[in-house]
């Protein structure tokens, strides 16, 4: 009997680990420039993103080539022009939720937190702070979070000639479905 109920709490504090992160390798990143002559946006879906319930930690990655814009000029102007992504692959956010809910999974739920950390861009990092929420919903878990981003901040230069049809702040859009990630054992 000793050994079932060891067996049993060994199984739960494993299941307890495997419910502290979250991850998702599919998270949609949408961006959204409104001009009076053009707006500009794209998507990208392969965004990478992980979540340790217990620390607060959160980090998230996106391969720059990876958006996809509905005109494909903007596309190789933003990949060669803008962000320069041969040189600079990646867009990276290094953070913390502040002050750390307790989040059940097992329950139908909405969450909102703070989050503040680094983005990394273009080769320049920049404080960031947003507000963040999270959902847990029938067994799903999802993550949503708006913010906005200044170009001056990560040395993304504007040629003269386009400066009327770019603006200065891009509104980022940040969406994930989560999975718990299960330990290894």
């Amino acid at each position: 009997m000793k050994k079932i109920v060891i067996a049993i709490l060994l199984m739960l504090a494993i299941q307890s680990q495997a419910q502290e992160r979250l991850l998702c390798r599919n998270a949609s990143v949408k961006f959204f420039s409104k001009m009076p002559l053009e707006n500009i946006e794209a998507v990208n879906n392969q965004g990478l993103s992980v979540i340790d319930l217990k620390t607060g930690n959160i980090e998230f990655s996106v391969l720059l080539k990876g958006f996809i814009f509905p005109n494909a000029l903007m596309q190789e102007h933003f990949n060669e022009n803008y962000v320069e992504s041969s040189k600079y692959p990646r867009a990276y956010f290094k953070g913390s939720i502040q002050s750390v809910p307790t989040i059940d999974l097992t329950k139908n739920a909405n969450y909102q937190f703070n989050v503040k950390g680094t983005m990394q861009l273009h080769g320049k990092t920049a404080e960031m702070a947003t507000v963040a929420q999270l959902q847990v919903k029938d067994g799903i878990i999802s993550g949503d979070s708006n913010f906005d981003l200044l170009l001056e901040d990560y040395a993304i230069q504007i040629p003269k000639l386009v400066k009327d049809k770019i603006a200065k702040s891009i509104h980022i859009n940040v969406k994930a479905i989560y999975q718990i990630q299960k330990p290894n054992l």
